[in-house]
């Protein structure tokens, strides 16, 4: 079993500390509260990421430093990295043993187990208090019902009165305040996001939320380490608002154009289910959707990035019953992506000539995606479409990524020329399928992916790109997340480039410290 903790502090200290987790947590407060008032001070409270990665000193100027902006990088800025770090110690005086050590846990103990009949009529409210002053009560309920009304319904494929996030995370949020604490800071930054309200208190309720989540891992990995099986009703809920709140995080993050922790609660979430397994899992109702949600992120991610060790660790769909909708499609997608790999990479085990003729022949690829399409279809047979025309656009929804998956494989795996017909036909048919939805604004996040992949097709074509382009602002109009405008931007600059292969030049990017994300 590998053991984790959630390291919430900056690179350069981890790297180099020896003190224990209490003092890190300590210099983590210091940190994000010099952090969340930077604007008072003339520079920066440490050295960039970027240089720091550089290993030069940065100016830290601000809002960003001038090093990176010379050397035309997107400078990260000056908030502490965050990132998962096993915990066990690999040096200094705790090297080789659990982290943190048990009797220097921070905080005092808890209980084992959660007591619901303890916990009743505690609200989630006066626990955060301890955690973040909090705007009054009006205000609060605003931001609930702004998750509720507008926010959950953006994180599902299809949105219904079955949205697990409304249904089972809301209440759960309730009796966890570090679910609460996530939930409120992404509503705020939504709300500031949109010009609705300027709610600047949404990085504190997220540094607290990340306090939250880094005294209860520390106390999970404690218990797994003590080899108690994680598998009872109160340790569900446990990992459920765990999950719920990474997931949440992680949302918050890609709000931020350049922001790089949204993989850091991805990789967080991830990791958690990665060590809780999948034992006596399959009939918790949250946590299988949840799993489920971060498989879409996690997949999805895994295309557009380029690292050769992305794909390990990665959740796949947990399909229990038959209520997964895109299940199969993304094991397809996986599948292509975990190819690529190999292709790109020809000292893997299986020759990228051997598996092109076995795997992924043009025909055998079109046969996966048609079989996923119709899983999926199946799948949404059990949904409720009223009225009649959300029916007619979820089939449409399925018809464009079909069509998207299939340009994804073709490009990434060089099965087909991009002027050959069944190239030319699936980008026809995404585009006028995209047109085709009679309430185009209610599908709209499930758009960035499919109309990136169209992007990364439209390379000298300038009515291709002028679709895409009205596409995606309308994309970053109605879902208020400047990571859109990432994306966008690269497609800008990709077609003004020399190179048609659009990974060549995100892998440029990604060297520059920018991932993009069409999720």
């Amino acid at each position: 079993m590998k053991f984790w903790t959630y390291a919430a502090y900056p690179e350069d200290y981890r790297n180099g500390s020896e003190q224990d987790s209490v003092s890190n947590l300590k210099l983590w407060k210091k940190m994000s509260s010099r952090a969340t008032h930077s604007d008072l001070i003339a520079l920066g409270p440490q050295d960039c990421q970027k240089c720091k990665q550089r290993r030069i000193k940065c100016d830290r100027s601000l809002p960003t430093c001038n090093k990176c902006a010379k050397r035309h990088y997107s400078c990260p800025g000056y908030d502490p990295k965050l990132r998962w770090a096993n915990a066990i110690a690999v040096r200094g005086r705790f090297k080789g043993k659990k982290f943190p050590p048990s009797d220097e846990a921070s905080g005092p103990r808890t209980t084992e187990h959660f007591n619901p009949e303890r916990e009743q009529g505690v609200s989630s409210y006066t626990k955060i208090e301890n955690l973040l002053k909090l705007p009054n009560d009006r205000t609060v309920t605003r931001l609930l019902d702004h998750y509720e009304c507008k926010i959950a319904g953006q994180m599902v494929w299809l949105d219904s009165e079955n949205n697990a996030y409304r249904r089972l995370v809301l209440p759960l949020a309730h009796r966890h305040p570090g679910l609460m604490l996530s939930i409120i800071a992404i509503s705020a930054k939504h709300l500031s996001a949109s010009g609705d309200e300027n709610y600047k208190f949404s990085k504190s309720a997220c540094d607290a939320a990340v306090v939250a989540i880094t005294k209860s891992v520390q106390q999970v990995t404690t218990r797994l380490a003590e080899g108690h099986v994680f598998s009872s009703e109160s340790d569900m809920e446990t990992a459920e608002w765990m999950l719920a709140s990474m997931l949440t995080l992680s949302g918050y993050e890609m709000m931020d154009s350049n922001s790089i922790n949204w993989q850091t609660h991805r990789q967080a979430a991830r990791t958690l289910v990665n060590a809780l397994g999948a034992r006596n899992r399959k009939d918790n109702e949250l946590y299988t959707f949840l799993r489920n949600q971060l498989s879409i992120l996690d997949i999805l991610a895994c295309t557009m990035n380029f690292d050769r060790d992305i794909e390990n660790g990665v959740i796949l769909p947990e399909v229990t019953g038959n209520e997964v909708i895109f299940g199969d499609y993304l094991a397809v997608i996986h599948s292509v992506t975990l190819e690529a790999r190999m292709v790109q990479n020809p000292a893997s085990a299986v020759s990228a000539a051997g598996a092109l003729r076995t795997l992924h022949a043009s025909q055998r690829l079109r046969d996966s995606f048609e079989l996923a399409r119709g899983s999926t279809l199946l799948a949404a047979g059990s949904f409720r479409f009223d009225p009649e025309w959300r029916k007619r656009d979820f089939i449409r929804l399925v018809d464009v990524y079909h069509h998207a998956g299939l340009l994804h494989s073709y490009r990434t795996l060089h099965l087909a020329d991009p002027d050959s017909l069944e190239v030319q036909h699936s980008i026809n048919m995404l585009m006028e399928v995209l047109e085709g939805f009679e309430k185009y604004i209610a599908w709209v996040q499930n758009f960035p992916w499919p109309v990136f992949i169209l992007g990364t097709e439209s390379y000298g074509d300038t009515t291709r790109q002028a679709f895409v382009r009205s596409h995606y602002q309308m994309i970053i109009k109605e879902m208020g997340s400047s990571h859109f405008v990432t994306v966008f931007q690269f497609l800008e600059e990709f077609w003004a480039g020399k190179n048609p292969d659009w990974a060549t030049r995100a892998r440029e990017w990604e060297a520059r410290g920018i991932r993009i994300l069409a999720v």
